[in-house]
């Protein structure tokens, strides 16, 4: 059986976390009645760890560190045989305020392992979750790795220790482990895209600080027109769990 692990670091905002990581709760479900063993490990500092074991997923605390290293001690917990006695084929990286499709998973795995697989197309929602917006994300460089999601065999990273050069960057791990791999491997591994629909990986956005805020992504990546998201992601993602996000984002328009 195939098995895959998603990375996860959190940094607050709870009650969003709360809704997103019950979504991948579901995700991982789907996908193990598909025959993808399918878990997640989650860094974090605060209450999202409360949050994480109860929905049975792996937890590592670091305490107020940047999010580049949480990254790779998720990696390295997941990956490393001395860390977890099961093996994981891939890894994922995921944020605590995304959503994901099991489909555009079950389309990127195999028992091999041996490509970079990635999609790059997402989308997001803006503050008040009146608006999604469609995302193709690209990164020059030999490894087009994309953005919208990354399923990584867990023998590139065992390749470079789990853990990029830039450990302390804000976002290490988007760039300085894939440059290592380049360097450290004569042929680098091939990516296989698997482009399906962008609203099949969706990062909420919510008020406040943004790594990636909502305009800057429209400005930078947006290739679709915007939409209504509960009546786009109708049919993508579980009832419940729209429900469940309506409920949410009225009460943080409310407030």
């Amino acid at each position: 059986m195939t098995s895959v692990a998603f990375i996860v670091p959190a940094h607050g905002r709870l009650e969003l976390s709360l809704v997103c990581l019950r979504q991948l709760r579901r995700t991982c479900d789907t996908l193990e009645a598909n025959d993808v063993a399918a878990s997640a490990v989650v860094v974090a500092d605060d209450e999202n760890l409360d949050i994480a074991a109860d929905l049975e997923f792996a937890t590592v605390r670091r305490e107020n560190a940047p999010l580049g290293r949480k990254w790779n001690d998720g990696y390295q917990l997941a990956c490393d045989p001395t860390w977890n006695p099961h093996p994981v084929d891939y890894a994922i990286p995921f944020g605590s305020d995304d959503w994901i499709d099991p489909e555009l998973i079950l389309r990127q795995v195999d028992s091999h392992g041996c490509e970079l697989r990635c999609s790059r197309l997402s989308a997001i929602v803006n503050e008040n979750a009146t608006r999604i917006c469609r995302l193709r994300v690209s990164y020059p460089g030999r490894l087009d790795f994309g953005d919208g999601v990354r399923v990584i065999p867990s023998w590139l990273l065992e390749t470079v220790g789990y853990r990029p050069a830039e450990e302390d960057a804000r976002r290490a791990i988007d760039t300085s482990v894939f440059r290592r791999i380049e360097q450290r491997l004569a042929r680098p591994p091939r990516c296989l895209f698997n482009d399906l629909h962008p609203f099949q990986i969706v990062d909420w956005k919510t008020a406040g600080e943004q790594l990636n805020p909502y305009a800057a992504c429209t400005a930078t990546f947006g290739y679709g027109p915007e939409a209504d998201p509960f009546e786009a992601l109708a049919g993508v993602y579980p009832a419940d769990a729209l429900d469940e996000m309506r409920a949410l984002q009225r009460g943080l328009v409310a407030a």
